[in-house]
């Protein structure tokens, strides 16, 4: 079967076109074309529509159903511009939020030093661990997004970090609390990072379409939803304490985090969904 980038250049070639020709028409470089024809790079789904009615070749000769899921595989999750800049601010908001609490943490530990103890000094350097990992990740994402590269796989990297993070940030609350509670915050925190970790591996990274893993993804997402909006609840009802403007915004950031991660999985769920519909028809 020919593979996309072939048929592409025989069509337009057999329209008496160049690259230039139609890069122009497509309102792309020549040489995304000429990336696309190698098969180092795809175009987008949207894009591909508008070569196959430039070139007057239909979309299923042009796109067989094996490059349908290459081009999900290859492409960024998020493809849509408006939903990508989005995506690249709350990255950027994420990193740079990220950044001025480690260095708000690392200025105020020399005038805390004397009246913390070795448990105390175990938890700030967990929770300085745990942000250097979102820090370093979500730096990565945010340049493979203004790249327009951030792929499944580089995507599930960025999140797997995250529930990673989090996994070592749960382990603070184990050193401080007692036994009793535990187990509470294992399960309310750790074992659902983990989860999500280990889901999030093998749906973003091993590209395993099996339908458990996105919903294994859903449930730790939402469930850390759910976690930070009944902390934070006790927090104001029982400790009688008002949110501060720095606890709000991390509240917001957190949730806005897992909601992001929703909806990258339901949107790489969609396209393989759709990938694997065209597949299946040109089999049929």
């Amino acid at each position: 079967m020919v593979e996309f980038g072939e048929q592409l250049r025989r069509a337009r070639e057999g329209k008496g076109m160049t690259q230039q020709s139609l890069a122009e028409q497509l309102y792309v470089t020549r040489q995304s074309v000429s990336r696309w024809e190698c098969g180092d790079r795809y175009p987008d789904l949207l894009t591909t529509k508008k070569i196959s009615q430039i070139l007057d070749v239909s979309l299923d000769d042009l796109l067989a159903g094996k490059d349908m899921v290459k081009l999900v595989e290859r492409n960024p999750v998020i493809e849509k511009k408006s939903a990508n800049y989005i995506m690249i601010a709350l990255y950027t908001f994420i990193v740079f939020s990220f950044l001025i609490t480690i260095i708000d943490m690392i200025i105020r530990f020399p005038l805390q030093s004397q009246a913390v103890g070795y448990s105390d000094i175990q938890l700030i350097v967990i929770n300085i661990l745990g942000i250097i990992i979102q820090i370093v990740f979500f730096t990565y994402g945010l340049y493979q997004a203004v790249k327009g590269t951030l792929s499944p796989k580089r995507m599930g990297v960025v999140i797997v970090a995250y529930f990673g993070a989090m996994c070592i940030t749960g382990s603070e609350n184990i050193i401080r609390y007692a036994t009793w509670q535990l187990v509470c915050v294992g399960i309310a925190l750790i074992i659902p990072s983990i989860i999500g970790a280990i889901a999030s591996f093998y749906y973003f990274i091993r590209c395993k379409n099996d339908k458990i893993w996105s919903r294994l993804i859903s449930v730790a997402a939402i469930w850390g939803i759910i976690r930070i909006v009944i902390n934070n609840y006790q927090m104001i009802r029982y400790a009688e304490q008002y949110l501060s403007m720095n606890t709000t915004v991390r509240l917001v950031l957190q949730m806005a985090i897992y909601g992001l991660i929703l909806y990258q999985t339901f949107t790489l769920t969609k396209k393989r969904k759709n990938a694997i519909e065209i597949s299946n028809t040109e089999k049929q």
